[in-house]
């Protein structure tokens, strides 16, 4: 039943990418346990996208690279490359999302930015992994709704090849990439790749730039030991624009930054844009024992940081944020001849070091009164944060068709908070807290259960449950507001119940099906003072979230194949003291996304791709008062055409109607909120190689 994984350069692979089709119609995948098994054979709903379409897709942001897979969505923010994510819970900013590159997080479970993706290669990414629903015993902490992986370079090639990659688009869009790879004397081999981009925006204020770099190197030590380095970096500056008040600046395209006086005045008195900084080291060190047993150890040393001016604080506070973080995965697996068993351990330690700064003296005026706020630090502290978590992982045959899988991980957190301003003081306005040093420790222990009948080859039925939880993170518990000094916060749990079908039909289609019922307990919700309107953070009760996802593929013909997702949820709370039990806000209870693609047998070479994506109705907030947006729909058009063995050229049209609509559309303090999707853009280019 299992097969012994092999990080052997695997240059075979690598020589066939080009002659396989454009999606697999059960591709493997190493997100749950990492070992590699087809998705078909695994209880638990895992989406892959491999490399062919990801070419196909000509991905530019991190929309394009997920939002055709079933109950996936990604928006992007008005800084470009920010995003929000929406797996099984309403689209929103907290800690719900296990962000990977190369299974290995890139971000601590402490800090999360609700950016995460933008750290990752996405633009360049060999294949991504969506493993939805809280985490196998693998993934602690912020693996509440899915755990996402991006695989920045694919294994080294057995021959020396480069290529390089220019494409041009809509609104000065440009970017050039180049890649290089092959073998280092008979068992090593290597990969790299550069890229660069910028763009001009098609709304005011919306200059991006952005680079990165990947280097992968393969080391055979000898048949039992195997080395894998791996290095990324990626540098992102974006100017940020900001939302719409008026729905008629959404209809009418508009391409200004805003149509708040207040935006445009912070633009006269600060640098209104985001930056990302990311760099990790990595080095992934294997070996085998006989043909059943593997030991793994990866140390690794990341940086992270992010800067931002909060636009949506009227005093326009400055954020700067440094995470210099060491960890270590270790996996080990023993194969039987009853099953499987995976264990192992994950650690980090984090030094953080955030700013929070007021640049300038300013007077700001509100219902309640002005309010005067000095130039100076608002925060100003230190966090030392360790993070350990021992798990095991056992899958057993009961039956030939019959397999249970349990899982059990116990994790631990600590953070040691040093306050570099005066212990317990408030800046000059008296709306910020600086409290004094102090220590917060968290634990918890997550169970997992799963059970898969396998009728046949092409058939599989699981049940499965998986508890998952998230702690507070830094920013919530010592970047406290004036007022709520002695708020404390407990971590959130969820549990996950989910059931599937997968199916497989002869060699020419696919059929996935999953329904799962989650509840979050504890949940971290925003508030409103009735008496301030000041926001605060607190524990409140508890959110339900139910739902069923749809993926299928269809091989139609030799030319013709049809990929189609579709997800329906509610999110709804449950007797929560402020929300009672509404439904969710920013939570459209449909997603779909249906492809159909054609290769035609005259035209070797040849892809072209339509595209519709459907996202329906969502409240606007979440006590009902803004009402619901109608939501929206847009069709895309793509192709590429492989001339030769050197050559190649692509292009693609986004949103080929033009529709004018609202990706984000919410209501708060007391005025409606749009933020606007993207116009039709045209995009181009060409490779080149040798």
């Amino acid at each position: 039943m299992f097969r012994r994984s092999t990080l052997l350069l695997s240059v075979s692979a690598a020589v066939l990418l080009a002659q396989e089709p454009v999606t697999e119609l059960a591709p493997v995948s190493i997100i749950a346990t990492g070992e590699e098994a087809s998705v078909l054979e695994q209880p638990v709903s895992i989406a892959v996208k491999e490399k062919e379409e990801i070419e196909l897709d000509q991905v530019v942001y991190q929309k394009d690279l997920f939002n055709s897979l079933a109950g996936v969505r990604i928006e992007q923010t008005g800084s470009i490359f920010g995003h929000m994510t929406s797996i099984r819970l309403p689209i929103n900013t907290g800690p719900y999302y296990l962000f990977m590159q190369d299974g290995i997080p890139v971000q601590s479970s402490g800090f999360f930015n609700h950016n995460g993706l933008a750290y990752t290669t996405f633009d360049s990414a060999s294949s991504v992994e969506v493993l939805k629903g809280a985490g196998t015993a693998l993934y602690g902490s912020d693996a509440v709704a899915a755990v996402i992986d991006v695989t920045s370079l694919a294994a080294p090639a057995p021959k020396r090849e480069s290529s390089v990659r220019a494409m041009g688009g809509s609104y000065g869009y440009g970017s050039v990439s180049l890649e290089t790879s092959g073998p280092v004397g008979e068992e090593d081999g290597y990969r790299a790749s550069a890229g660069v981009l910028h763009s001009d925006g098609w709304r005011d204020h919306t200059t991006s730039e952005r680079a990165e770099a990947n280097f992968r190197y393969d080391h055979a030590i000898d048949d039992e030991n195997l080395l894998k380095v791996i290095f990324n970096a990626s540098k992102t500056d974006a100017e940020q624009a900001d939302s719409f008040n008026d729905y008629a600046n959404i209809e009418s395209g508009s391409t200004a930054a805003s149509d708040d006086p207040n935006y445009f005045k912070a633009l006269e008195l600060t640098d209104v844009r985001r930056k990302f900084d990311y760099a990790r080291l990595s080095a992934e060190w294997s070996r085998f024992i006989g043909e059943d047993k593997e030991i793994s150890f990866t140390p690794y040393l990341r940086y992270n940081r992010n800067r931002y001016v909060a636009t949506w604080n009227a005093n326009l506070p400055r954020n700067d944020n440094r995470l210099t973080t060491l960890g270590l995965v270790h996996k080990a697996r023993i194969d039987t001849s009853w099953g499987r068993i995976i264990g192992g351990f994950d650690a980090e330690y984090t030094k953080s070091k955030l700013k929070y700064i007021q640049d300038f003296d300013l007077n700001v005026s509100s219902w309640s009164g002005t309010t005067t706020y000095l130039a100076g630090d608002l925060y100003d502290y230190d966090v030392d944060y360790i993070a350990v978590a021992p798990y095991l992982h056992t899958e057993a045959d009961l039956t030939e068709e019959l397999t249970v899988s349990a899982g059990l991980r116990y994790d631990y957190n600590h953070y040691d908070y040093t306050n570099n301003l005066a212990p317990d003081s408030y800046d000059p306005s008296g709306k910020y807290f600086r409290p004094a040093d102090r220590t917060d420790s968290f634990s918890h222990l997550s169970p997992k259960f799963a059970l898969s009948f396998r009728a046949d080859e092409t058939t599989n039925i699981y049940l499965r449950y998986a508890n998952g939880f998230r702690i507070p993170q830094a920013s919530r518990l010592y970047s406290m507001q004036a007022g709520y000094e002695e708020v404390s916060l407990d971590p959130e749990t969820s549990n996950t119940f989910e059931t599937g079908i997968k199916k497989m039909f002869g060699d020419k289609s696919y059929l996935e099906l999953a329904a799962y019922y989650m509840t979050i307990d504890d949940t971290i919700v925003r508030y409103k003072n009735s008496v301030t309107g000041d926001y605060y953070y607190a524990n409140g009760g508890s959110t339900v979230h139910r739902g069923v996802e749809l993926s299928a593929l269809a091989e139609l013909s030799q030319e013709w194949s049809l990929k189609a997702a579709y997800s329906y949820s509610r999110h709804n709370y449950d007797d929560d003291p402020t929300y009672g039990n509404n439904e969710m806000a920013q939570a459209p209870n449909h997603l779909g996304n249906l492809r159909l693609l054609y290769t035609p047998a005259r035209a070797k070479g040849l892809r072209l791709m339509a595209e519709y994506q459907y996202v329906g109705s969502w409240w606007m907030d979440d006590e009902h008062e803004g009402g619901r947006y109608d939501g929206y729909q847009i069709g895309n058009l793509k192709a590429d055409y492989r001339y030769d063995a050197h050559w190649s050229f692509f292009a693609k049209v986004t949103n080929i109607t033009d529709e004018k609509y609202a990706s984000r559309a919410r209501y708060a303090w007391g005025k409606d909120d749009y933020t606007p999707g993207d116009p039709r853009m045209f995009y181009g280019g060409l490779a080149y190689r040798w």
